[in-house]
């Protein structure tokens, strides 16, 4: 007989999110249930919907949990007082792809369609443009100060998002390692998997340089 735990209200929502995380990282999101998630924390399989109505309800409270954390470090970075507008703009980009290696399972939540594809709550929308304005505000801060060119902000954000995902998401996948980062291959065609930590500000700064000086020559 399976001895049912107590919890506190707050702890209990707590923990649901945390064994949920643990087994998306384990077996997949697929092996996610509500049901099965009660009985994995040993509480009825009932009692996780008094906390989330289903389990969209249960991926979105994961991601407000993700964009929260993230646009705190986004904020963090707008607020270093001792940084140029473009060096805030670009720890930014680094914070993103720091959060995003730290928090694989969130980061995988917050970007992936499994939330896109279904009812988002107004929390995570206001959470997510929390996010997305602090980049936005950095950039306006960079016109103002004449430092980038005039284009319309989101297009410049979007190209930013753009790069820093794809930095993020090769991180992740374990793509981009340490030994071949600025030697422009894939890990799938190396003999040897590198256990080594790829230098994230090293590679973002590169990668950032590419992008603002172009790739052409110029005469």
């Amino acid at each position: 007989m399976v001895t049912k735990k107590s919890y506190h209200h707050g702890d209990l929502r707590r923990e649901l999110i945390k064994t949920a995380l643990q087994i998306i990282s384990e077996d997949g999101l697929e092996k996610v249930s509500m049901r099965g998630l009660g009985q994995r924390v040993g509480v009825s399989r009932t009692a996780p919907y008094r906390h989330f109505s289903d389990k969209n309800d249960l991926l979105c409270a994961i991601a407000e949990e993700g964009f929260k954390n993230l646009a705190n470090k986004i904020s963090n970075s707008n607020k270093q007082q001792d940084l140029s507008p473009l060096e805030k703009l670009k720890n930014i980009g680094i914070s993103y792809i720091e959060f995003a290696i730290a928090n694989p399972v969130h980061y995988r939540l917050m970007f992936g369609n499994e939330i896109l594809k279904n009812n988002k709550t107004p929390e995570l929308v206001k959470l997510a443009e929390e996010s997305f304005n602090g980049t936005l505000f950095a950039i306006n801060v960079c016109q103002e100060e004449k430092i980038i060119r005039p284009l319309n902000p989101y297009i410049i954000a979007n190209a930013l998002w753009s790069m820093t995902h794809g930095i993020s998401t090769l991180l992740n996948d374990g793509q981009i390692q340490a030994a071949n980062a600025f030697k422009g291959l894939p890990a799938l065609t190396q003999a040897v998997a590198d256990s080594g930590k790829a230098d994230i500000n090293k590679i973002f700064t590169y990668v950032t340089d590419i992008l603002m000086n172009g790739f052409i020559e110029k005469s």
